[in-house]
């Protein structure tokens, strides 16, 4: 016998949906809503409808699930009696609806195999954030690379609450359940930070997110798909508005989501191992003050080994116009790819002394038929030009700091005019202004700027630091 719990709200209160989004008349009663449950061929699954129109379904299995939609399925893995609680949405008001469904029978098998099995182990497993493993937490504009604009530093959230959260997920009467242990507080980001409470007093010291106080519980979480939800209220990590992660690797020792901030409009990342699998915490890496030779003519008389990861191409060809700024015989083909962050990079062992040599040079071909008008935009709106630009860059940086290497960088530019187009020019990256700052140990070069999704081709020579 279906239960009928009806009464009409004025909407003032704050729902998914405008009144003008509704069809249905102001006055719309229980009897006049077409609701019900049939079972499918699986045991004990059911497809829950509202065929009324012009409405919105909020559905409560009665198992800790929740869902929105006019047509759904529930599953119940045990026996037993579940009231179901149907909250329908009208211009007029709430009409909430019960029912009950009775399984006298269990189906473990919606709760086995993968994902289920990797996620609880033996019976049930506790996870962590991984904090040192090299990028265990990032942002980037898509699923194909949710780490493209930032990756962490072993170690960079430390002391903010991140890492000492634990996730125990395991197989309850309600299904797939999760226990998040926050150690009493948790990693929020600053524009949903208020979410959890009153951010007052709660900002990180170094930055625009905040340390909240969190008492974690108890969820239930539904897996559709790749799609990991976690339901009332409880989320995986650092939080950022989000309940649903998108898995993105998942084995018995490895598990990493992504999830779409939707203020921001970018992924953020996370990648959790189990708590007896943590990376450790790596033994410090401590670098001297050296004044060495650094340099490369690319015709194998050199000491740098360049990181080519984050460019389309770097190739040593024949030097195709000799002159007497360069008369070598070998020079390279730097291709910039559609990527905005194009480069190459090294690190040294050792920390560059500026306090006696502080000059760089380079021999660089910029050739006139690259575009240089194009715009390009790939979302960075912090950057004011999204095109590609006859523009050379040699950054120093910290390289102890990961994915925020930029934050603490020098940089040093030339722009290319056009009378400088199609020859070789040979240029200084003067750092004689920084010659108290004792943490550089990584060289990049930058051709083309960043910010932008045009491709270029430029030719490089003779990297060197002067004596």
């Amino acid at each position: 016998m279906k239960k009928i719990l009806y009464f009409i709200l004025l909407l003032v209160v704050a729902v998914s949906c405008s009144p003008d989004e509704y069809s249905t008349p102001e006055n719309l009663m229980a009897d006049q809503i077409d609701w019900g449950y049939t079972a499918t061929d699986v045991t004990n699954e059911y497809t829950l409808y509202n065929n009324t129109p012009g409405v919105s379904s909020i559905w409560d299995f009665g198992n800790g699930v929740t869902q929105k939609g006019s047509s759904v399925t529930a599953q119940y893995t045990f026996a037993g009696t579940y009231t179901v609680k149907l909250t329908v949405i009208s211009q007029g008001g709430v009409t909430i609806l019960e029912d009950e469904i009775v399984t006298t029978v269990d189906n473990p098998s919606f709760l086995s195999g993968y994902p289920y099995d990797q996620l609880v182990g033996s019976g049930e497993q506790v996870w962590a954030v991984d904090g040192y493993s090299k990028g265990a937490f990032g942002l980037g504009p898509t699923l194909a690379n949710p780490t493209e604009w930032h990756a962490d530093a072993k170690g960079a959230r430390l002391d903010k609450g991140l890492y000492d959260d634990r996730f125990t997920f395991k197989i309850t009467e309600s299904g797939l359940t999760l226990t998040q242990l926050t150690n009493g507080d948790v990693y929020a980001n600053g524009g949903w930070a208020a979410d959890l409470g009153s951010t007052d007093g709660h900002q990180e010291p170094d930055g625009g997110d905040f340390i909240m106080p969190h008492t974690g519980g108890d969820f239930v979480c539904t897996i559709a798909g790749e799609k990991l939800t976690v339901t009332g209220g409880g989320f995986l990590g650092y939080y950022a508005g989000a309940h649903e992660y998108e898995i993105m690797t998942l084995t018995e020792d490895l598990l990493e989501v992504a999830f779409w901030d939707t203020n921001a409009n970018f992924y953020w990342f996370t990648r959790f191992a189990p708590v007896d699998k943590l990376t450790p915490e790596p033994e410090p890496v401590v670098k001297e003050l050296e004044s060495n030779d650094i340099s490369d003519d690319f015709e194998g008389n050199g000491n740098i080994v360049w990181d080519t990861a984050a460019i389309d191409g770097f190739d040593i060809i024949d030097n195709f116009a000799p002159s007497d700024v360069n008369s070598s015989d070998m020079i390279v083909k730097y291709q910039k790819g559609a990527g905005e962050w194009s480069s190459v990079l090294t690190v040294l062992d050792y920390i560059i002394d500026l306090s006696t040599r502080n000059q760089f040079t380079m021999k660089v071909f910029v050739p006139s038929f690259n575009d240089y008008v194009t715009v390009c935009d790939p979302g960075t709106p912090w950057i004011a030009d999204h095109n590609l630009k006859p523009q050379i860059d040699v950054k120093l940086q910290d390289s102890s700091l990961g994915g925020n290497a930029w934050t603490t960088q020098q940089v040093r530019s030339h722009t290319l005019t056009e009378d400088q187009f199609g020859k070789w020019v040979e240029l200084t990256f003067d750092y004689s202004d920084v010659t108290d700052r004792v943490d550089f140990d990584q060289i990049v070069i930058q051709l083309g700027a960043e910010g932008h999704c045009n491709t270029g081709l430029f030719y490089i020579d003779d990297f060197k630091l002067l004596p």
